[in-house]
């Protein structure tokens, strides 16, 4: 299979929309490892802090969605920024490599989406039953 100007030029596209999109997925994580450290004052200075929730948990969890959120946007980074090099440099090793990650990023993404959907269903019959008993 060989591709035609047009399609090297949508891939190119793509790959600048991926990597452009991945800058602002790396800038967000980092925001939300700077706010998992400053949780602790923010809520410290909150007027009235009886959530029942310790800052600790609320850090660590900012700190889990950040790793979390890490691994699509990086392979999203590799497939954005490996696919231009490739269709400058016409090659097809580099492209592929670059598929590769955007399906491992789509594959990631999916995975994750099948786990939220079924914690969903999960607690929503937990609190069906729960609503049951009371």
């Amino acid at each position: 299979m060989e591709l035609n100007q047009q399609s090297k030029e949508f891939l190119n596209e793509a790959a600048k929309w991926a990597t452009i999109l991945s800058i602002i997925g790396f800038i967000t994580i980092g925001l939300l490892v700077i706010m998992s450290f400053s949780i602790g004052s923010i809520m410290a200075s909150l007027p009235n802090n009886n959530l029942g929730v310790s800052a600790q948990l609320i850090s660590m969890v900012y700190l889990i969605i950040a790793g979390v959120y890490f691994i699509p946007v990086y392979f999203l980074f590799q497939f954005g920024v490996k696919t231009k090099k490739a269709i400058a440099d016409n090659n097809t090793d580099l492209l592929t490599f670059g598929l590769k990650k955007l399906k491992s990023h789509y594959k990631f993404i999916g995975i994750v989406m099948i786990i939220a959907f079924s914690m969903n269903i999960v607690v929503l019959l937990i609190g069906s039953v729960a609503s049951l008993f009371v």
